[in-house]
């Protein structure tokens, strides 16, 4: 009986000391610094700004994609609506909606073009 405790406890240690080993962080890649981090995020903006392009071109070109394009415009406009409707009564959303007005810098006039 001795011999098996004595056993359990040397297993026991050996196994913490294995996993208080392999939960030291090992050193690997240093961080990117905040430069390499901006570039990054420019050229990923630049790449999705490339396929969007790319997109709207390909999409301009296909009768059925103009199609499903006005039919969700026009969906996207039924859905305010009855938005809209349903939270005219909604004191607390209408409150909020006044203050972001409020907040919100005036739009700037439209330049008016001349007449030829």
């Amino acid at each position: 009986m001795k011999y098996l405790t004595t056993f359990m406890v040397a297993c026991t240690l050996l196994f913490g000391y294995t996993m208080a080993l392999n939960a030291q962080e090992k050193p690997g890649q240093p961080a990117p610094s905040q430069e390499e981090m901006a570039a990054k995020k420019k050229q990923i903006g630049e790449i999705q700004g490339k396929m969007r392009a790319i997109e709207k071109q390909v999409a301009s070109q296909d009768e059925e994609c103009k199609k499903i394009a006005t039919q969700m415009q026009e969906l996207e406009k039924q859905r305010r609506a009855r938005l809209d409707t349903l939270l005219e009564k909604n004191q607390e959303y209408q409150t909020l909606k006044k203050q972001l007005l409020e907040l919100m810098p005036p739009p700037p006039p439209k330049k008016e073009e001349p007449k030829k």
